[in-house]
């Protein structure tokens, strides 16, 4: 009778430890992206907004703190700070890259500030080194949006490295699948954290190590359901090997529409700073209104009805249109309803929150944002990216001058 394995003899059945990880792949996906953006912890989520959820709960935000954010972003970047039942205080942007302005968040930093969550908008990184100097001074945490932006680099640095914990997601993102996020952090404490945030029991019992946090493993930690679909992983996965191959060649492709639209008065194409790498999510000039004497709306309107694919990402809040079919314009986010009514669940949670301060949230009070939101224009990122190559470029530049060149019909 030969010995049970449990007491030290041999296995009936030996499993080949060097077999494919799920999905076929050699590794998991969390470990080749976390290598891919040199962090120690990389944490799948179902979506950019869940990483956002997490990212904030591990940093511990809850009633009555403040998060430091910006009002030019898509709405899952403020609504996470809802989600966690906390106050959102947005600062101005930068007016070249329209990413955060750190003079303002010095401005706004107040004793129940937890986090500063700078947003790498349209693919340029946000000024995260100096960000992270003035939250590591106020002791707080520097969560990076950085849904927009895998790839992007900062002094030769990968986003994701670099902020305290950084955000991603892949639904038509530069690092694209059909849906999904991930999480990045150098901290354990902050990936076991996040992990609580939404992660199945199975999930977290391998994850969470720490003895005060083990005990939140039985119930799901906080309950969500965080976790991302197999199939998506793995689509991300294969898309990682040649997401800086067509990252290049959009970049180049990039470069290219700048040369030329430099050239053109009343169109200010895309400002990169010298030290990072913008990976041009979406590829956003602004637009002088009254050099052309026609408004913004028809000129994108008459780009469209030549062929290339153009909007108004942060006032048109992804094409919503009002009931005659004419594009609604909602304005950046502290604009709208939500922010001006300062009651989202109810008897005014979470802005009446006794444990800190109600906000106002006045129109004008964002200058840089605010004008921009009215002056950019978009070209989207599968629009810029292979098969689209520098003659579809020229075609692209092509539709331009023709709408400049005839102007004075648009203005009749």
């Amino acid at each position: 009778m030969s010995k049970l394995a449990l007491l030290g003899g041999q296995k009936t059945i030996v499993r080949d430890a060097n077999s494919p990880k799920k999905g076929g792949n050699p590794e998991s996906f969390e470990d080749a992206f976390a290598r891919y953006v040199d962090a120690k912890y990389a944490l799948p989520v179902s979506s950019g907004q869940t990483a956002l959820n997490a990212a904030l709960a591990a940093a511990g935000v809850g009633p009555g703190d403040e998060v430091i954010v910006v009002s030019f972003t898509w709405l899952a970047s403020v609504s996470c700070v809802l989600h966690n039942n906390a106050i959102p205080i947005f600062v101005d942007i930068d007016d070249e890259t329209f990413t955060m302005d750190p003079k303002d968040v010095k401005r706004k930093i107040t004793e129940r500030t937890k986090v500063i969550l700078p947003v790498d908008i349209y693919g340029h990184p946000a000024p995260v080194v100096e960000l992270k100097q003035i939250a590591e001074k106020n002791n707080l945490v520097l969560v990076e949006d950085a849904a927009q932006a895998t790839g992007a680099q900062i002094n030769g640095e990968m986003v994701g490295s670099v902020a305290h914990i950084t955000t991603f997601s892949f639904a038509g993102k530069p690092l694209s699948s059909s849906s999904g996020g991930v999480l990045t952090t150098n901290s354990q404490e902050f990936y076991e954290r996040a992990a609580l945030a939404g992660q199945h029991p199975s999930m977290l019992s391998q994850i969470v190590t720490t003895p005060e946090l083990r005990k939140y493993v039985a119930t799901g930690g906080y309950g969500d359901n965080h976790r991302p679909d197999g199939h998506a992983l793995t689509l991300a996965y294969e898309n990682l090997k040649t997401m800086d191959e067509n990252t290049d060649a959009r970049i180049e492709n990039a470069n290219f529409l700048t040369s030329e639209l430099s050239k053109i008065p009343g169109i200010t194409p895309p400002y990169v700073k010298p030290e990072v790498r913008h990976v041009y999510h979406m590829y956003t000039c602004l637009y002088d209104e009254n050099h052309f004497g026609v408004p913004r709306d028809k000129f994108v309107a008459a780009l469209n009805a030549e062929g290339v694919t153009t909007w108004t990402y942060i006032d048109g809040a992804n094409y919503v249109f009002e009931s005659d079919g004419t594009p609604c314009h909602v304005g950046p986010l502290h604009h709208r309803t939500i922010y001006q009514e300062l009651d989202l669940y109810g008897k005014g949670c979470p802005f009446q929150c006794p444990h800190g301060m109600t906000p106002k949230y006045e129109i004008g009070s964002l200058p840089v944002t605010e004008q921009v939101t009215k002056q950019e224009f978009n070209f989207l990122q599968h629009d810029l990216t292979s098969p689209n190559d520098l003659d579809m470029m020229k075609r692209y530049m092509e539709a331009i001058h023709k709408v400049i060149d005839n102007i004075n019909e648009l203005r009749k």
